[in-house]
């Protein structure tokens, strides 16, 4: 059962095209959707990270605010010699603190401690990294801690500070200097949590490392400021397997391009073949069309002589003897010519099927060629034909296939006879060379175009020159031609150039017995 949309290319073509759009688009798409489920995990992965970065930052910050209510509670303004056993029993507890300065809202100079020489360093580093002028009190409530995070050019400086009132209304700025050292252990204690899987480090604004080494930029490194405590510093993160995350997505996303490409480029391989493989069934029911109808003809004008001659004879319009042998010789020539045709028919309908009939005998070719060209000489020499036959001494005999041979010979002659135009001059060479017997058929006639010398014994092709295929033929004769040379073993070459003629050689190799193994009789099948 046929369907009948499968003839028309056009709808063809159409379904070839829609089937590669949407193939290219299912790719796309399928790639699209792969990575993008690739970024849904690594944005998932990264916000995961910076939460945890986040948590832990907090952690920290609400640690030191705790020890700021401590400090806040521990402090009492309305006595000022009870001072210094407050900052002693601060000093003591472990909140973090080096110093405790007790300062007015309007100066730089702290009213405890004094100016020593036992603390002038330390005392003086304080009065020169805490500046009251800058920290605008009028805006800050009473009793609130605020803190203060400077860089230094040797250290770090920080305080918590708060504005006190005592009970006569006088205004009291404490500042609580903070040890970088039990800050450092404070922050310690919480990062050690992480360093299981994790890179860590806590940098400053110019990627200076306060604690660790710097991380270096990467996609998976997570970085988030501490926002009111230590707020010069940056807390960096990096998973340990970061290099086994970025090579794990670089090769999936690998994987995934590959496939698609594979699955697009075996999509497109497998529309290329069907196109070329209805292309090329196109072609042959065209060449099979050809066939039918050049084969119609063929047979059909033998068969309207033999016919008209026939009854010519029968009604005795012919009364002289010469006119009926003239019809006899046309009905016998015209009947020989279908007998060849119908033999080729046979032996090519044979050769598709793969059988072959073949009935070797020890001859001699050169006597084979001059008994064919006896027997069908005089007819191509009546239409004009100059038939030169050139034959070695010496040709030996060989086992071959008389009727095969004679067949392609005749298929050769049968070929010049077509293809000579004007120019009606035939050579034919019979000679040895290197254990084969060449049978050579030259003509003068249309030639054939270099591109198109091996297609010629394909079947059913008939060449592309409309001069050519205005010419009636089969298209099978030079295909089984070459079935007859490759089941003796041999070959059959074409020399030829486009208008100057064509010399087809068929080369049998001797065979001087029936079992002899220098060449190999093969079945040509296709």
């Amino acid at each position: 059962m046929k369907i009948p949309f499968v003839q028309k290319a056009p709808l063809i073509l159409i379904g070839i095209g829609l089937i590669v759009i949407s193939t290219a688009a299912l790719s796309y798409f399928s790639y699209y959707y792969t990575v993008g489920r690739e970024n849904l995990v690594e944005t998932s992965l990264i916000q995961s990270n910076n939460k945890l970065a986040s948590q832990t930052v907090n952690r920290i910050e609400k640690k030191i605010e705790e020890n700021d209510r401590i400090l806040l509670d521990m402090v009492d303004v309305n006595d000022p010699s009870r001072w210094p056993e407050m900052v002693d029993a601060i000093r003591k507890a472990d909140l973090n603190v080096d110093q405790v300065y007790f300062l007015k809202p309007d100066s730089d100079w702290p009213l405890y401690p004094l100016y020593s020489h036992e603390i002038r360093n330390q005392w003086g580093a304080f009065r020169a990294s805490f500046k009251v002028k800058e920290l605008d009190l009028d805006r800050i409530a009473l009793d609130q801690p605020h803190h203060l995070h400077m860089e230094r050019p040797k250290n770090y400086f920080f305080a918590t500070y708060a504005l006190k009132e005592a009970g006569d209304g006088t205004r009291i700025l404490v500042c609580y200097q903070m040890s970088f050292d039990k800050i450092m252990a404070l922050v310690d204690s919480r990062l050690r949590e992480l360093q299981d899987r994790f890179y860590v480090s806590v940098v400053d604004f110019e990627g200076n490392g306060v604690y660790g080494q710097p991380i270096s930029p990467s996609k998976y490194r997570f970085e988030t400021r501490f926002p009111n405590t230590l707020y010069k510093w940056l807390l960096q993160i990096l998973p340990r397997n970061y290099t086994e995350l970025e090579q794990g997505v670089r090769n999936q996303r690998l994987r995934n391009l590959f496939f698609v490409i594979t699955s697009m480029s075996l999509t497109f391989i497998s529309v290329a073949i069907i196109f070329v493989a209805w292309r090329r069934d196109r072609q042959l029911r065209k060449l099979k069309e050809d066939f039918i109808s050049n084969v119609s003809h063929a047979l059909k004008t033998p068969l309207s002589l033999i016919r008209m001659f026939s009854e010519m004879l029968l009604m005795g319009r012919a009364k002289e003897e010469n006119k009926r042998l003239e019809y006899y010789r046309i009905i016998h020539s015209e009947s020989d010519r279908m007998t060849r045709l119908i033999a080729n028919l046979l032996d090519f309908a044979n050769l598709g099927r793969g059988v072959e009939y073949r009935h070797f005998e020890k001859i001699n070719i050169a006597q084979l060629v001059v008994e064919v060209l006896e027997a069908y000489g005089a007819e191509i020499q009546k239409d004009g034909f100059q038939l030169n036959l050139d034959v070695d001494p010496g040709i030996p005999d060989s086992y071959v296939d008389p009727n095969s041979i004679a067949m392609a010979f005749l298929n050769l002659l049968d070929n010049s006879v077509k293809y000579s135009g004007d120019r009606k001059c035939i050579d034919i060479k019979v000679a040895c060379s290197n254990g084969f017997v060449d049978l050579s058929v030259a003509d003068k006639g249309v030639g054939i175009p270099e591109s198109e010398q091996q297609k010629i014994f394909d079947k059913f092709y008939r060449g592309s020159d409309p001069s050519v295929r205005r010419i009636r033929g089969s298209g099978i004769g030079l295909a089984i031609t070459k079935h007859v040379a490759e089941m003796h073993g041999g070959e059959i070459l074409v020399k030829s150039e486009a208008g100057k003629g064509s010399t087809f050689t068929l080369k049998i190799p001797i065979r001087e017995s029936e079992d002899d193994s220098r060449f190999e009789i093969r079945d040509s099948k296709p």
